[in-house]
């Protein structure tokens, strides 16, 4: 990771091509498989097994905080939670450990799960120069972001518009954990097939209102059975690779 630019404050300053040779690089390492053909990435084993950390499911702060996964980033962390009878509690955890909600566990949520687990991932592979930073000079108050660790509400965003270091590290979460769900070359191999099988003769997927939606919402759903995330990181996929395009449609 050396040799991409950072910010005095460690942020890495990552186009969305190097973000592409990121997850290409480490899906080498982990799973050249996953580079080769269309099949759903262990993503539990590749936290576990290739980049080391410690899966927890946990509640996170607060009952209505909405947070679906954490990755604590420095030592002896106090992290606010709640336990099954929802009595507020402090989890003391360590660094690497990543906290995944509940509220994700069972089949229903397994495409969210397994979305959320590369999410925080990916804030491990690109975001630990900036809290280490962040940490080693105590300026809390100039963080935007506590120092030890990381807590997302929301991911599989569609904002092509970062401006403060908040939304560069979560669009980077998001942008590196797609990338390795979805590996670009073998997504838009699989994306023209299914297109051709859908009788759709471009390269591209265009929806409007009309009989084409219908093909189109068969293509999207094939993609994310296939890959096993969800309809909108399929969609979001597509639209970023050039695959999508569309009209009065929100992401």
């Amino acid at each position: 990771m050396h040799c991409y630019r950072q910010k005095e404050n460690g942020m890495y300053i990552l186009s969305r091509s190097e973000i592409e040779q990121i997850a290409t690089k480490k899906l080498l390492e982990f799973s050249p498989s996953n580079l080769e053909r269309p099949i759903p990435l262990r993503t539990t084993d590749f936290l576990e097994n290739y980049l080391g950390l410690l899966v927890k499911y946990k509640y996170i702060c607060d009952f209505q905080s909405g947070i679906l996964g954490l990755t604590v980033m420095g030592n002896e962390v106090p992290v606010p939670s709640y336990d099954e009878m929802l009595r507020p509690v402090v989890l003391e955890e360590t660094f690497g450990t990543v906290l995944i909600s509940p509220m994700l566990r069972g089949r229903d949520n397994l495409a969210r799960r397994r979305y959320t687990e590369m999410h925080e991932g990916a804030h491990f592979i690109l975001h630990q120069p900036y809290f280490a930073n962040c940490e080693k000079t105590a300026a809390a108050a100039r963080c935007e972001y506590p120092c030890n660790f990381i807590a997302c509400r929301k991911i599989e965003l569609f904002n092509e518009r970062p401006k403060t270091d908040l939304d560069w590290i979560e669009y980077q979460a998001d942008a590196l954990a797609a990338a390795l769900l979805m590996p670009q070359n073998v997504f838009i191999s699989y994306v023209r097939d299914v297109l051709r099988k859908n009788g759709i003769r471009q390269n591209f997927l265009y929806m409007n209102s009309g009989a084409n939606d219908k093909k189109a919402h068969s293509v999207i759903y094939d993609l994310a059975e296939t890959f096993a995330v969800s309809y909108q990181a399929a969609k979001i996929r597509m639209a970023h690779l050039g695959l999508l395009r569309e009209s009065n449609f929100t992401y």
